[in-house]
């Protein structure tokens, strides 16, 4: 299946050319950081047809909260979720939510884990919707399937690497200005960024539909970045959404998956 796409994003009028194709797999990734069963509800309520749902919690991040709010999965776990969700080697996955965040946050782990075929809807469900997408309330039937991962460690960085090399990266905060000034804080016991961080806020990649800005906007965005950037947000999720912007623009960021939830956690127990 041909996504013609060298990108991370897959647009609505491609998604409902190819909805039918056997591999074609729709992932909801719909979630709220203050209502753990709206991605559920919303799941249940109406979805793209053929869609499986993921859950933030339980399904994109481990349950190993020493690591942060929204750990990477454990490998075999992660492999599970996906084989019961009739994932195989061959399937393309398309990832889709209502902010932009849990899908990016798929894609990421898909890369990650080495499964090449995962992609965004760009633009989210709205985006599907104003395409003249259906929505059903049915529930796919799914044949488990038997899969491998990989991981490929090169694209997260950790807390002691960045301690020990803090010269060799640049850091950036993909969270809210006010929360990288330490002014709000709704989530983590401490405000603040970590030191030498710069913030380019995660919304700041997409255009007012959701759709992702132009490689040239993207690039404009990032041209202050140094070298061997870092993402982080709070807990790796908004700041999958600024590694597929740069992915987008032909940067090849690395990520600080544990990110502010981490980091406070860990000079709190010092």
């Amino acid at each position: 299946m041909n996504t013609d796409s060298r990108y991370p994003v897959v647009s609505a009028k491609w998604l409902k050319a190819n909805i039918k194709s056997p591999n074609l797999i729709p992932a909801d990734c719909r979630f709220s950081l203050i209502d753990h069963d709206y991605g559920k509800h919303s799941y249940i309520n109406g979805h793209v047809p053929g869609a499986v749902f993921f859950d933030m919690e339980k399904d994109l991040s481990s349950p190993d909260k020493s690591l942060g709010r929204h750990p990477i999965p454990d490998i075999d776990a992660f492999s599970n979720v996906l084989q019961d969700r009739g994932i195989s080697g061959q399937s393309v996955i398309v990832a889709y939510d209502d902010d932009g965040s849990g899908a990016a946050r798929l894609w990421f782990l898909l890369e990650y884990f080495s499964l090449e075929n995962g992609y965004v809807l760009d633009g989210g469900l709205s985006a599907w919707l104003k395409a003249g997408g259906a929505i059903t309330a049915e529930l796919p039937s799914i044949k488990k399937t038997k899969l491998q991962l990989k991981a490929k460690k090169h694209m997260i960085v950790e807390k002691d690497i960045i301690e020990s090399n803090s010269s060799a990266f640049s850091l950036i905060d993909a969270r809210s200005p006010d929360r990288y000034a330490g002014e709000y804080e709704p989530i983590d016991q401490i405000p603040g960024h970590i030191p030498n961080a710069m913030n380019i806020f995660w919304k700041n990649m997409l255009n007012e539909d959701g759709t992702y800005k132009s490689p040239e906007q993207i690039r404009s965005i990032f041209k202050e970045v140094g070298k061997n950037p870092v993402l982080y947000c709070g807990s790796g999720v908004t700041s999958c959404v600024n590694y597929i912007a740069m992915r987008i623009a032909g940067i090849e960021p690395k990520l600080y998956p544990g990110g502010w939830s981490h980091w406070v956690k860990a000079i709190s127990e010092q």
